[in-house]
């Protein structure tokens, strides 16, 4: 796959990206790219009420990303301790206990995916006038799971040894922050995030009155209703251009100065939470709330993406240079805005990062099964045809 125009030359590759999105979108999009910590192209469609650089979006799993930085200003103020056994910090709730050692689960492990915990929640969330689960209750059993998942957050298997998508995990860690905070957590990342980075577009639990609002177009264009959410950390974020870009650049590890909007987090807690943590086939895919989507010449882009139905949001960027990329979207069934983003990190790296690997894996694999399915039936046709060929 070859990258869309030559790596410098970002005007040959916004005017590829406008096209693209011009061409494919199926309700709205916003997009900005950033170069060195500064916004230099925008782009907004939508089939109905227009929206531009203020307009405020679901952002689904993204939601993961910046509740990582609230543990990371946590861990900075000595409340948190990245590999002290979480039991310490809960009040309301406990790990089930199970054939595996709960105290062996720390926020590292949590925050990477890799504490034990096989939930599989997507979190579908509740309709509006539907009764919103309490945290503790969820935690136990999930009522928004996907059908067939257990929606139970307990360890399932040995605390550290393998790489395990959890949404689970940072429910939990909601739960956290809210005991020692001993405040709501929206309060919370008001106070540790969204008042000190300014931001002012960007919010918890959907706010539908909120003349920004986007909206949410789902199957065939038709507008549909943003869920509440227990499940606030994993999946709850709602915020727009403007706010994304000033989480993005408070978590560039500063070559320049002048690009930095507030110096919310150390040095040496943005670089812990780009290093390595979680592997998969000897590839490392994750840090302390963040994906690692490709290498590059100077660590890692990184970032994370939220995936909800026909919605899509992604922010990825270099925390070296701070260059970047967010989208956000909705109406189109795939993750469009992943797919325009994994163009945005081979435009700049020059290599396939893992959500795009991942995707050309799951494709090749559909194309061997349609292939034998097809020869399967070939060669019953064929013996069919021989057989009443024999017949006399």
């Amino acid at each position: 796959m070859e990258p869309w125009a030559e790596t410098e030359n970002t005007v040959a590759f916004a005017k590829y990206l406008k096209s693209e999105v011009n061409d494919n979108f199926k309700g709205n999009a916003a997009y900005a790219l950033i170069e060195r910590g500064e916004i230099v192209d925008t782009h907004f469609v939508s089939t109905g009420k227009p929206v531009d650089e203020q307009s405020v979006f679901g952002v689904a799993s993204v939601s993961k990303w910046v509740t990582a930085m609230a543990v990371m200003r946590l861990v900075e103020q000595g409340i948190l301790d990245l590999d002290a056994p979480v039991s310490q910090y809960l009040k309301r709730w406990q790990l089930p206990q199970s054939k595996f050692d709960n105290e062996q689960v720390t926020l590292r492990l949590l925050l990477s995916h890799t504490a034990g915990i096989e939930d599989g929640l997507g979190h579908d969330g509740f309709a509006p006038g539907e009764p919103i689960q309490p945290l503790a209750e969820h935690l136990t059993k999930a009522a928004d799971a996907d059908p067939g998942v257990s929606g139970r957050v307990v360890v399932t298997q040995p605390p550290g040894e393998s790489w395990d998508y959890s949404g689970g995990s940072y429910n939990l860690i909601q739960l956290i922050i809210e005991d020692v905070t001993q405040t709501g957590f929206q309060e919370a990342m008001h106070g540790l995030l969204f008042e000190p980075l300014g931001l002012k577009n960007t919010y918890f639990q959907v706010d539908r009155n909120d003349p920004l609002l986007a909206e949410y177009f789902g199957e065939d264009q038709q507008v549909r209703e943003y869920p509440n959410y227990t499940s606030l950390a994993a999946t709850g974020l709602y915020t727009n251009l403007t706010d994304m870009h000033k989480l993005m650049t408070a978590n560039v590890v500063l070559q320049f100065s002048d690009i930095r909007t507030t110096p919310l987090l150390s040095k040496n807690s943005l670089t812990q939470m780009q290093q390595p943590e979680a592997f998969v086939s000897g590839q490392a895919i994750w840090g302390l709330g963040v994906m690692l989507f490709a290498p590059s010449d100077t660590g890692f882009i990184i970032g994370h993406g939220g995936k909800s139905p026909y919605l899509n949001s992604t922010v990825r960027f270099d925390p070296k240079t701070g260059d970047g990329f967010i989208m956000f979207q909705t109406g189109n069934e795939e993750a469009f805005a992943s797919d325009m983003a994994t163009q945005w990190t081979l435009w700049q790296t020059g290599k396939p990062d893992i959500y795009l690997v991942n995707n050309r894996i799951d494709e090749v694999f559909q194309d061997i099964i349609l292939g034998t399915l097809f020869i399967v039936i070939a060669v019953i046709a064929y013996w069919v045809w021989r057989r009443s060929r024999q017949k006399p």
